[in-house]
């Protein structure tokens, strides 16, 4: 049986990622503050959330790939709606750019009333872009969970859009696999919206985005796995031989998910997709909850 995911040391990755360039990193009090609140009973954290969010819309946003990934943030929104919070998951479109589901974005959440937006991966660049685009919905927006969300490039999405390191491929077998990925990208339309999340289009992104001044807080949780967890979102195989030992969540490295002047929670052996798919010990109901339960009670 897997053991229980718990929040462990992150300064462990230089151990096993000891290439990983040297990280300032952020300041740990926000992750300690998590760990503290992880520990909380289940019906003290759920009281915890509807004292806070009652009365807000939390908007659930996917990253790039995860509306072909069953089951990709359900379960957090339905938790969240259990408990009387006005809980949804957001459309987006894998082939589509931040902005364009950027704009579609605000046009869901037309109305009156506070609203909490937690983006996962590319889905955190979209609810940022959203609110930098939206005057109304910036004046509404209490607070941007982002989680995992890189303003660094996917390695992985250069190799198989751009064929930017076909030189570190292992052999015929590894080849074989990234055309196979290569065709099904394609197939389904990702293709566009994946390369984006590359060198020169992500950059110009970012580049927007901090260019922006918010009134609301952002938070960020960046991480480093492992293991490979979810088959379409863990490629630590491929990142091992682009950057030989460097730490990485199984799609993004770490570095590339630091944001500068962001308060961030920074956790050990978490996957990709782990937060929003859970799996192997790893609960992303809770993850969400007490996320959510600490950024109320630490903003509002």
């Amino acid at each position: 049986m897997t053991e229980p995911w718990s929040p462990t040391a992150f300064e462990a990755f230089r151990e096993l990622y000891p290439a990983t360039p040297q990280l300032p990193l952020p300041d740990l009090a926000l992750t300690e503050a998590f760990a503290r609140t992880w520990s909380l009973p289940d019906a003290e954290l759920d009281a915890c959330m509807r004292d806070a969010w009652v009365g807000t819309t939390v908007v659930f946003v996917r990253g790039y790939l995860g509306n072909w990934m069953p089951g990709n943030l359900v379960r957090p929104m339905r938790a969240f709606a259990a408990l009387g919070i006005d809980a949804r998951i957001a459309t987006n479109a894998a082939g589509a750019t931040v902005a364009t589901n950027a704009r579609g974005l605000a046009e869901q959440l037309g109305g009156d009333g506070p609203v909490l937006l937690c983006g996962h991966s590319r889905g955190g660049l979209e609810c940022l872009v959203a609110t930098d685009l939206d005057a109304r919905l910036r004046e509404r927006a209490v607070g941007v969970l982002l989680s995992q969300t890189p303003r660094g490039p996917s390695g992985v999405l250069e190799s198989l859009l751009l064929r930017s390191h076909d030189g570190t491929l292992s052999g015929a077998r590894r080849w074989a696999e990234e055309w196979v990925q290569r065709v099904g990208l394609h197939a389904i339309g990702a293709a566009s919206g994946g390369r984006e999340l590359t060198a020169g289009p992500l950059a110009e992104v970012v580049r927007a985005i901090d260019a922006c001044a918010r009134p609301f807080p952002v938070w960020q949780t960046a991480s480093w796995s492992s293991q490979p967890t979810t088959w379409l979102d863990s490629f630590h195989g491929r990142l091992a031989e682009i950057r030989p030992g460097c730490a990485h969540d199984g799609q993004f490295f770490l570095e590339d998910l630091l944001w500068p002047g962001l308060p961030h929670v920074l956790l050990a052996h978490v996957d990709h997709a782990q937060p929003v798919m859970g799996g192997f010990g790893f609960d992303e109901v809770r993850y969400w909850k007490v996320l959510a339960a600490l950024f109320a009670s630490v903003t509002r």
